[in-house]
């Protein structure tokens, strides 16, 4: 690598690191900023929980009241839902497409995330 090409990363990487928060929670494929900390949402005095689909596949979620870094797909339904009375829709990364997890619609509205593809900013500082 270049001089030129080490300075321009190493402008970058700080531009990256002055934007980002410790307390954001990134998509783990892009690093796109999802949602932070103070969004995180508790249902039934929890905000993080354990469910398994239909097809026997585990998901650990976390739940915010906003994730602004995603977008919903599909046409909202309640088969299956994990969280009464809310009809969920899916999730993804706007920027990579990778599913994030759910979006619930019901007497309130939040996003169930899923853990394991979601990165905690400060990983990045340290």
């Amino acid at each position: 690598m270049d001089l030129h090409n080490a300075i321009n990363q190493e402008e970058t990487e700080v531009k990256f690191k002055t934007e980002l928060q410790p307390d954001d929670w990134l998509c783990l494929k892009c690093n796109k900023r999802i949602t932070e900390d103070k969004e995180r949402f508790l249902f039934d005095s929890q905000s993080e929980f354990r469910f398994n689909n239909p097809e026997g596949y585990v998901f650990d979620i976390i739940t915010f009241k906003s994730a602004d870094g995603c977008r919903e797909e599909g046409i909202p339904t309640s088969e299956f839902t994990w969280f009464k009375d809310h009809s969920w829709s899916f999730a993804f990364c706007s920027r990579c497409g990778l599913h994030l997890g759910w979006k619930y619609s019901g007497q309130f509205s939040f996003y169930g995330l899923i853990k394991a593809r979601l990165i905690k900013g400060a990983a990045l500082f340290n």
